[in-house]
């Protein structure tokens, strides 16, 4: 992804900001998460990733979107592509936390640690992990930074004849009430196997709030790179 894709993606982003990034399951939210922690660290940004998922998952994935590797290319050169990739991250304004628990206090805790521009937060949201939008919101505000939340929408659309996913989807609702930006993700080959090949491997990010806009772009599935 370039900075003129994420312009298009996020116009109205600013700091002090809440975004959400929705859709349903295995639709791509970490994987387009991390594909702008990659741009962010790249123009020499603090992030911060925060997740429930193991460290090691979240720093593999990143290798490969920052590597890209092509099967098609021999050994050697993949070799030297991965090692470039492992000198690039390590050279990254990038902390990523990894925690089964989580609350408003510690993200407050973890912020005033690490002082991120951007904060991304991947937490599964249960009875032990309550985030506050409204809560989140203020934090943003006060610490002039931007939070990404990724939010799970139901597993299944109402519609069947439509799978695009609309606000009514996400599980929590307060997030479209306090997010200054909701972008939702749909790809159609995951629920058409028979789409022609120039609409296979697409991913669509629907800009649904503040206003109705989407912009299609290329996703690698086995590299999880998206754009050009």
């Amino acid at each position: 992804m370039n900075k003129e894709e994420l312009k298009k993606i996020l116009q109205y982003h600013a700091k002090g900001s809440l975004i959400t990034i929705g859709g349903r399951p295995a639709m791509g939210k970490r994987t387009f998460a991390l594909n702008l922690v990659e741009l962010f660290c790249k123009e020499g940004y603090k992030c911060l990733y925060v997740t429930d998922y193991n460290k090691q998952i979240i720093t593999e994935m990143l290798l490969k979107i920052v590597a890209n590797p092509n099967r098609q290319e021999s050994l050697e050169i993949q070799t030297e592509n991965f090692t470039q990739a492992v000198k690039e991250l390590s050279s990254w304004n990038l902390f990523i936390k990894s925690t089964e628990f989580c609350r408003i206090k510690n993200i407050k805790q973890i912020i005033q640690n690490y002082k991120p521009d951007y904060l991304f937060i991947n937490i599964h949201i249960n009875s032990r992990n309550r985030l506050s939008s409204e809560k989140l919101r203020e934090i943003s505000e006060q610490n002039n930074l931007i939070i990404f939340v990724i939010a799970n929408t139901r597993r299944e659309p109402r519609n069947t004849t439509n799978y695009y996913p609309k606000f009514t989807d996400l599980r929590d609702k307060n997030l479209v009430k306090y997010s200054d930006v909701v972008l939702l993700l749909y790809r159609e080959d995951y629920y058409n196997c028979d789409i022609p090949d120039d609409r296979r491997n697409i991913i669509e990010i629907i800009q649904a709030k503040p206003e109705n806009n989407s912009i299609k772009l290329k996703f690698n599935r086995k590299t999880g790179k998206i754009g050009t």
